[in-house]
């Protein structure tokens, strides 16, 4: 009797066990040593810790604030009255594994404040879904010092108090005020959803605003940050008042970003343009014209990058317009050297044509070759 229950029992576990596909029998064990390395590699995390705060007290190091020192001031009495909120009412527009990985960020923006010396006023509204399924699977999330709302963050809020924070908004946030509340979209998609917290604030007549990293940082990716990303920046410009010192404190390596440079100015030209223009007009005055005043201070300050290269074509125009007024001055001229030459004028015409060619011819050449001149940096 006992051998017939035994197959019994024998013949049932081989028919669960056919029931698993060999696709499922290898996620299954892959799991189980998944699960076995992750607390293998816990263990030996605390260990290296343990050790590594060992050494710096015996070499007199400072190991900073304990876990019980950071127990931890709580919202109501900080100092601090920003207000964030982060939207998890976008549950619909994420897969499960996005979902896992929303409330790993949740975890970190709630770590990060309740470390802050003055936490801001953090909201988690519209909880919902497989979020709040998610959330739930949390032993400690109920105890959060946090303001958890299930309703909308516009049901909690004037509308004319939110900025939604989007890296698609035109509008650069220059400052955190305690009378405005800035929403953080609680969204992982991977680019999946490219835009949808721009649009859903423009479509709810929401104010929206952009985090200024292009003003004080260049970046070699993109500007998307991760929800805990977001809130750090947020936390550490209500402690620093400083958006670079934010920016470089809580920007991820990867993204690669680095100071950007103030624009620089070479040194100011020496050559005026005044000063030509009295040589060839051959005046004593130097009472410069309005047009010779501002190209001399176009040439003072001239961008980083620029070049001599950038002014030939208006050195040309520039002589071109010179030549024509120095004819006018030529003819002039001539009657005063012919008088001083004590030539006739009128019994010697062709000298007098002369000597007007041969000016011509002077001033004719001198074009040429500074139009040569910008042919060759053309062909540059």
């Amino acid at each position: 009797m006992e051998s017939k229950v035994t197959d019994a029992t024998d013949e049932s576990n081989k028919e669960e066990t056919v029931h698993l596909s060999k696709n499922q029998l290898k996620k299954l064990k892959k799991r189980e040593k998944w699960l076995a390395i992750k607390h293998e590699k816990r263990r030996n995390a605390k260990l290296k810790r343990k050790l590594r705060l060992a050494e710096m007290r015996e070499n007199g190091e400072d190991v900073g604030p304990t876990r019980k020192s950071l127990k931890m001031k709580a919202m109501k009495n900080s100092a601090c009255s920003v207000r964030v909120v982060i939207d998890l009412s976008l549950d619909e527009y994420m897969g499960e594994k996005d979902i896992n990985s929303l409330t790993c960020q949740l975890q970190h923006s709630y770590a990060a404040n309740r470390r802050a010396e003055n936490p801001v006023q953090l909201y988690f509204c519209g909880i919902s879904g497989r979020t709040k399924e998610r959330l739930d699977r949390i032993g400690d999330y109920r105890g959060w010092d946090i303001y958890p709302e299930t309703q909308s963050y516009e049901k909690v809020f004037p509308k004319e108090d939110l900025v939604y924070l989007s890296s698609e908004s035109s509008n650069m946030l220059t400052t955190l005020s305690d009378d405005k509340v800035y929403v953080i979209g609680g969204l992982v998609d991977h680019n999946r959803h490219k835009g949808l917290c721009h649009k859903l604030a423009e479509e709810r007549g929401i104010a929206h605003a952009q985090l200024p990293i292009t003003e004080y940082l260049d970046m070699k990716s993109r500007k998307v940050l991760t929800v805990n990303q977001v809130f750090s920046i947020l936390l550490r410009y209500t402690e620093t008042k400083d958006w670079q010192k934010a920016f470089l404190a809580e920007m991820p390596q990867r993204k690669q970003a680095f100071v950007k440079e103030e624009p620089s100015y070479s040194t100011p030209s020496t050559i005026s343009t005044v000063e030509n223009e009295t040589s060839i007009s051959g005046s004593g005055s130097q009472e410069p014209n309005s047009a010779g005043t501002r190209s001399a201070t176009s040439g003072l300050l001239p961008m980083k990058g620029h070049s001599d290269e950038d002014e030939a074509p208006a050195k040309c125009a520039s002589n071109s317009e010179e030549l024509t007024s120095t004819r006018l001055v030529i003819s002039a001229n001539i009657l005063s050297e012919a008088k001083e030459s004590d030539i006739d004028t009128t019994s010697q015409p062709d000298k007098c044509v002369e000597i007007s060619t041969q000016r011509e011819d002077n001033q004719a050449t001198c074009h040429d070759e500074t139009v040569h001149e910008a042919d060759n940096i053309d062909s540059r």
